[in-house]
């Protein structure tokens, strides 16, 4: 290669590299905004679920009793209102975030209504004065809930570096899993136990069984 032909190919090399480098930067830039974008969606989205919680935290740990006591008429009653489904800011671009995260925040609000139905339901079939079907679904209902919300809320933190809540010695999210397993295992073993009709066909099919012998 002549020495001549060096300079230029030092000019092209830099042509080449400036284009590269001018390309690169409005790529970058934009990268950089929507990440921006994101963490401050995931911060406000963040501070509405933490809420959530806690509210759902409050239900689960209702049982029906005022300062220890039950009604005038001796009943049970609930003492906190079911806390208000999440409404998410709608002046975000929610298309920032990925689109499973995004899934999973938007549907939690359907799941509050699915659990409301469920509820109602259970209220239907309580009898006073415990109201117990009430009380229990009502708080393992709330219990799924919060613990889905917790979980959103830590992978959003842990995905956009958003600081944890202290709670001090507190831990609203093992007070939600206590609740729910014991109401599972309280469930299981109702499930477990023979039911009267089981009792009363026992000696039938005691019967049928000697009748082939």
């Amino acid at each position: 290669m002549s020495e001549s032909a060096v300079p230029a190919l030092i000019s092209a090399a830099s042509g080449l590299l400036g284009v590269i480098v001018g390309s690169g930067i409005p790529w970058l830039k934009e990268t950089l905004s929507e990440r921006k974008h994101a963490r401050y969606l995931a911060i406000r989205v963040v501070c509405i679920l933490d809420k959530f919680v806690e509210g759902c935290v409050d239900v689960v740990n209702d049982d029906g009793l005022r300062e220890g006591q039950r009604d005038a008429d001796g009943f049970l009653d609930p003492q906190v209102n079911l806390p208000d489904s999440p409404s998410f800011p709608t002046d975000v671009d929610w298309r920032s975030i990925k689109h499973d995260v995004m899934y999973r925040v938007l549907s939690l609000p359907r799941d509050v209504e699915i659990a409301k139905r469920s509820i109602s339901h259970s209220s239907e079939f309580s009898d006073p004065p415990d109201f117990k079907e009430f009380f229990e679904d009502r708080q393992y209902q709330y219990a799924c809930l919060g613990l889905t919300a917790a979980k959103l809320a830590r992978d959003l933190r842990n995905t956009y570096s958003i600081p944890d809540r202290d709670f001090g010695h507190w831990n609203p999210v093992k007070n939600l899993r206590d609740k729910k397993d014991t109401i599972e295992q309280q469930r299981h073993a109702r499930e477990s136990q023979p039911s009267i009709f089981d009792e009363i066909s026992a000696p039938n099919s005691e019967q049928d069984e000697l009748k082939k012998l």
